[in-house]
């Protein structure tokens, strides 16, 4: 058993501002980062044993921790002195605390709140397209407008096809984003592309983010783009996946592989998300 005198104690209430109160939330998920990066952190139990954040390069993705009547409660490395943490409550509110410091045991969050961004760090390198989970998984009530990503860090892969990736949910690899690249740093969102005139020939929204047709070969046959939201019908998980292969090892070692943030830009429908859910 690992030595719990050398670790850092954190411990961070949620508060809801309208009653003045702590957060009553027993499902409610979290994940720590490292402050400023897209890589999770090191994080420990009370009795010193490492806590799952990460699967591996080629695992099934990343695990969130739950929280315990709305406190997040968590030990580092005694070195650690300011994390990041993206929460989303059991209810669909999701909220991301940045550069919290071991003083910060309350956070103030508002209930009545509708709109929402839900930011999930990705540090992934693993080689081949399998769907792998977020840790994160999206709840009933949620209304989903819109999905992006920023690189941090871009992925050393070996050919094009295999710097992109796609975001969707489980079942669905690809509902959001299609082949979304990290070749480079940056903001990267969907974008359309008309080889011929007016034909669509790149659409890099999802099928559940949009509908369109590409139309013929030829310049008078126009495709077209219609935007739509996502209904989330039940709790389903929050995926992602590379959108072609790595054919050499280069980019999936822990030094090379991309590192990025997926955003999650949706509302609540209030007819089904209660306000004191949480």
């Amino acid at each position: 058993m690992a030595n719990i005198n050398n670790k850092r104690e954190w411990f961070v209430q949620l508060i809801d501002t309208r009653k003045k109160k702590p957060v009553n939330d027993d499902s409610g998920q979290f994940q720590v980062y490292t402050a400023g990066s897209a890589a999770r952190a090191t994080i420990y139990n009370a009795s010193g044993v490492a806590l799952t954040q990460h699967l591996g390069a080629g695992g099934a993705g990343f695990v969130s921790r739950t929280m315990t009547d709305g406190q997040l409660s968590f030990y580092t490395n005694i070195s650690v002195s300011t994390v990041d943490i993206s929460v989303l409550t059991v209810s669909g509110r999701a909220y991301f605390l940045k550069a919290l410091k071991p003083s910060n045991h309350r956070v103030d969050v508002d209930p009545e709140q509708s709109h929402f961004n839900l930011v999930v760090p990705l540090d992934d390198g693993a080689s081949n397209t399998a769907l792998r989970s977020t840790g994160f998984s999206l709840r009933k009530g949620m209304i989903i407008e819109d999905a992006f990503i920023r690189v941090t860090a871009a992925g050393a892969m070996s050919t094009a096809a295999a710097k992109t990736m796609n975001a969707g949910v489980a079942g669905d690899s690809d509902a959001f984003l299609v082949a979304i690249p990290f070749s480079t740093t940056g903001y990267k969102r969907p974008v359309l592309a008309a080889a011929t005139g007016l034909v669509l020939a790149t659409v890099q929204y999802g099928t559940q983010l949009a509908q369109f047709n590409t139309g013929a070969d030829a310049a008078t046959a126009a495709g077209w783009i219609c935007r739509r939201k996502y209904f989330v019908p039940t709790a389903t998980v929050l995926s992602f996946a590379r959108a072609a292969a790595a054919t050499l090892t280069v980019g999936t070692t822990a030094g090379n592989r991309a590192k990025m943030y997926l955003f999650l830009m949706y509302q609540l429908d209030p007819t089904v998300v209660a306000v004191t859910t949480d």
